[in-house]
């Protein structure tokens, strides 16, 4: 008799060896999504500290306030304040993680372009 088909033990190997595979790629995608997130974040730190630098060549001072940059920071994922020194030629933009495992979480440019903050993947 010639049986054409699968065994119930190689159907289940199979089965076991893609769990072990997504077990491993599930976790690394989530990762890279989130870090992508980041790229977000920086790119609207990059377009503030642009900004700012144009407004403090107008006024000599920078600012708190985002619609005086006239800039459109629309991310999904962040939400943007600024932040003057005590002496308004100083400045810090932060991006705080909106929603997610990881909401709170922030990146912090300041005028000089350093960047630091707590989130997981800085």
């Amino acid at each position: 008799m010639n049986r054409k088909g699968f065994t119930l033990v190689e159907v289940l190997i199979v089965v076991i060896i893609i769990g072990i595979l997504a077990s491993i790629g599930i976790p690394q995608f989530g990762a890279s999504i989130e870090k992508a997130k980041g790229g977000e974040a920086r790119a609207g730190l990059g377009h503030t500290q642009t900004a700012e630098k144009v407004y403090f060549a107008e006024n000599e001072v920078y600012t708190t306030i985002l619609s005086n940059l006239d800039i459109n920071l629309t991310q999904r994922y962040w939400a943007f304040t600024i932040t003057t020194g005590n002496s308004d030629t100083e400045y810090t933009a932060t991006a705080t993680r909106s929603g997610g495992t990881r909401a709170g979480q922030t990146i912090t440019m300041d005028h000089l372009g350093n960047i630091s903050g707590n989130w997981d993947y800085l």
